[in-house]
């Protein structure tokens, strides 16, 4: 059976976020057209789908190191904060991006939070291996794998 881990991660976080842009569950928030990513960020994303891009790979994310927390996400989503002439500094990504993400996902059933953090259900761990099982009959390089 083909898993997250065989597919190239771009090309998975795409058909996810395709997949869960007609799902009715999965709506961006009204501030989403003015919002940063994070402080380190000097404009709001240009991409328009780019909230169902950041639902898809923060799910991922959960596939592949849950259990993992809110503060863990951040920092994986952070970067470095330009400040003029004063050295860059690391600064963690929007909290609230990815809390929403995951009250999504967990009101769709794919997530559920535990006492360590938030973890993939059986529902969430095959929706997200179907799609990789239909990206890998798509790209016949994947099929030596």
């Amino acid at each position: 059976m083909t898993t997250v881990y065989d597919i190239p991660p771009d090309r998975l976080i795409r058909k996810v976020a395709e997949k869960l842009r007609h799902m009715s569950e999965f709506n961006p928030p009204e501030w989403t057209k003015f919002v940063k990513t994070g402080v380190h960020k000097e404009r709001a994303p240009e991409q328009e789908d780019w909230w169902w891009v950041r639902v898809a790979s923060i799910f991922r994310k959960v596939y592949i190191n849950g259990p993992i927390g809110i503060e863990r996400l951040r920092t994986a989503y952070g970067g470095r904060k330009n400040r003029g002439v004063k050295p860059e500094k690391f600064r963690k990504g929007s909290g609230s991006i990815i809390r929403k993400a995951l009250q999504q996902l967990e009101d769709a059933g794919f997530v559920k939070r535990t006492k360590e953090g938030r973890i993939v259900t059986p529902k969430g761990r095959s929706f997200l291996d179907k799609i990789a099982d239909e990206i890998k009959r798509e790209i016949p390089e994947l099929s030596k794998y």
